[in-house]
């Protein structure tokens, strides 16, 4: 027999409390009596023990074996057999890489997973899974003990944040479909229960932290392309119950360009700005202290391609989208919409249909400028002349020194938006510009036509101009989190992806986005002779706080192969008993106590 909440047992120590209420001597009492002769043998005896003669009914000993049972069936007592089919999911999280005492909790989860595997014995079969990204499978086929011990020590922690996992259900029809004896958790969360079937280990304990929550790099306008000059907000968070100085470096690359020290309060973030950052192919912001878990002490941000945004503009009106050549830093290329297809558009910041649509939702970062009726992001309503706004979003690049009072487009269609978004700017007939976020990519539909650009001649909207140019040419820069994937675009022979640790990954064709992005830091695709960078970064801040992670609590109503639980159900029965005998003893002793000395004074008259 074992038990699964064998904390529940500590409560068999509290039992001797019961025998406090008749230890405790009440204060004597004068009490008249006609002769001393029948009380003086007993009056001896009594006060020859130091406590008292300790009387103890009946009900004492029956409330005793309730309260005991109470407890034993809250530890949950189950028959078990020794298992040979078992599973072993280990959590390969972000948090599993903190370190304790010199120790990974990667490293203390392999530790008792082996214990366990050990126990099993060479005949055992052991399934392993791993919980990041997803629950899966290692392999196809059971192992044996010495293959899972191997499979074991080459696992490694992604830098992903934990899959949002009902581990209770999970777990149970883990156990019923594949038949496992038993299936073990190990994890860095606590465990509040266990079944019979599912048991979960816990490693690690609760850790103050500091993390780059935020690391952004970016022009503070398209005018700063040509000196290469770009500015950085760093934001960083505390998670522990004190204030720290925290040192912050920006690196470009491994150079150091800047640093600040900062005192981040308990609890909360800070934001730290840097200004006149040169021109590197990818940045890197960096904690200098040291902490449990140094993954997300830093976080890393790349630098588009060049230093023009290049544009792809389709258009049956060439002549008014090449207006936009007027602006420094732009790089702008002019197809018909007819020629769209053959055309490769992987080498461009920005994609412009005007007046167009294509079959399919670029890759690319794209502006749709009244598009045709049939497009998947929104319908067009009804034409409107002279236009005004009504609502536009604030603070947003797109509104950004903007004076909407004299911004009138001649001629407008509100849009009908048919997917989730943002609308921009709003007239009183509709939304007027609307922005979708699609893995990672920027699309802006505008219901007005802000071409040709005039500059000075038509202020209001030459700067609105400017400001979709900045939100698109800024939009690369960003960051994504780890384990999003990589839009691919068209792949050639040969092209491949080097993973932060170094792997080079041949890409295949057919393939359009490659997901597995499983660790921090720069992915760079060549191309060619080309060579494109993204950056990946942990985000997901409850990873990053150590103090207090979320327990698992395992449902205990289902039981498998693994045991037989024989006292849990019983408890809510076995409390209301004890209750009730607490109630029957609190008024029928009193009445008992009562009733005994007339019983007495009876027997005496009737000696006398």
């Amino acid at each position: 027999m074992e038990f699964l909440n064998p904390n529940a047992l500590f409560g068999l120590l509290a039992l001797p409390l019961l025998l406090l209420p008749y230890l405790v001597r009440r204060k004597p009492r004068r009490v008249m009596f006609s002769s001393l002769l029948l009380l003086k043998e007993s009056g001896e005896a009594a006060s020859s023990r130091a406590w008292g003669r300790i009387h103890l009914p009946w009900i004492f000993f029956l409330q005793l074996l309730l309260l005991a049972l109470l407890i034993g069936a809250l530890s949950e007592p189950v028959f078990s057999i020794h298992p040979t089919n078992i599973a072993i999911i280990l959590d390969n999280s972000a948090t599993m890489q903190a370190v304790e005492a010199g120790k990974t909790r990667m490293s203390m989860a392999k530790a008792k997973a082996r214990s366990v595997i050990d126990a099993v014995g060479v005949a055992g079969k052991i399934d392993l899974y791993v919980t990041t990204p997803r629950i899966v499978k290692l392999s196809a086929a059971p192992l044996s003990a010495t293959q899972a011990v191997s499979a074991i020590e080459a696992l490694e922690a992604y830098d992903l944040g934990d899959a949002p996992l009902d581990y209770n259900h999970i777990l149970d029809q883990l156990a019923r479909e594949h038949k496992y004896q038993r299936v073990y958790l190990f994890t860095d969360h606590p465990a509040r229960r266990q079944t019979a079937a599912a048991r979960t280990i816990s490693v690690g304990q609760p850790q103050a932290n500091f993390a780059v929550t935020g690391f952004d790099v970016r022009r503070a306008s398209l005018a700063n392309v040509i000196s290469g000059r770009l500015e950085a907000s760093v934001e960083v968070a505390n998670f522990s119950n004190k204030d720290e100085k925290i040192r912050i470096v920006v690196k470009g690359g491994e150079r150091a360009l800047a640093n600040r020290e900062l005192l981040v309060p308990a609890g909360k973030t800070v934001v730290a700005s840097f200004d006149n950052l040169a021109d590197q192919a990818f940045y890197q912001a960096e904690i200098e202290n040291r902490d449990a878990l140094m993954l997300d002490n830093r976080r890393f941000a790349v630098l588009p391609a060049g230093r023009s945004l290049r544009i792809l503009a389709v258009s049956p009106r060439p002549k008014e989208i090449a207006s936009l050549k007027a602006i420094p830093g732009v790089d702008l290329d002019i197809v018909a919409p007819s020629a769209y297809g053959e055309t490769d558009t992987s080498a461009y910041g920005l994609e412009i249909f005007h007046f167009a649509t294509p079959a399919a939702l670029p890759r690319n970062p794209t502006l749709f400028i009244l598009p045709p009726q049939n497009n998947s992001l929104v319908d067009l309503a009804a034409p409107v002349t002279n236009i005004t706004v009504s609502n536009w979003r604030e603070p947003h690049t797109l509104t950004r020194y903007v004076n909407f009072s004299l911004f009138r487009p001649a001629y407008a269609r509100p849009l009908k938006p048919e997917s989730a978004g943002e609308v921009v700017i709003e007239s009183p007939s509709g939304p007027l510009a609307f922005a979708v976020v699609r893995q990672g990519v920027r699309y802006l539909t505008l219901g007005f036509d802000p071409l040709p650009y005039l500059g000075r001649e038509n202020l209001p909207m030459s700067i609105f101009t400017l400001n979709f140019l900045d939100w698109f040419s800024n939009a690369g820069m960003k960051s994504q989190a780890t384990g999003e994937p990589l839009a691919l675009g068209r792949i050639e022979p040969g092209d491949s992806i080097v993973s932060p640790n170094g792997e080079t990954i041949s890409l295949t064709v057919g393939y359009d986005f490659f997901g597995a992005t499983f660790y921090q830091g720069i992915y760079a695709r060549r191309r060619g002779g080309a060579k494109e960078l993204s950056a990946r970064n942990l985000q997901d801040l409850g990873e990053s706080d150590l103090r207090a992670p979320a327990a698992i609590d395992l449902n205990a109503g289902t039981v498998q192969d693994g045991g037989t639980s024989v006292l849990f159900s019983f408890w809510p029965y076995l409390l209301t008993a004890a209750i009730l005998l607490l109630v029957l003893e609190w008024f029928a002793s009193p009445r008992m106590t009562k009733l005994a000395p007339r019983r007495r004074a009876a027997t005496l008259s009737m000696l006398s």
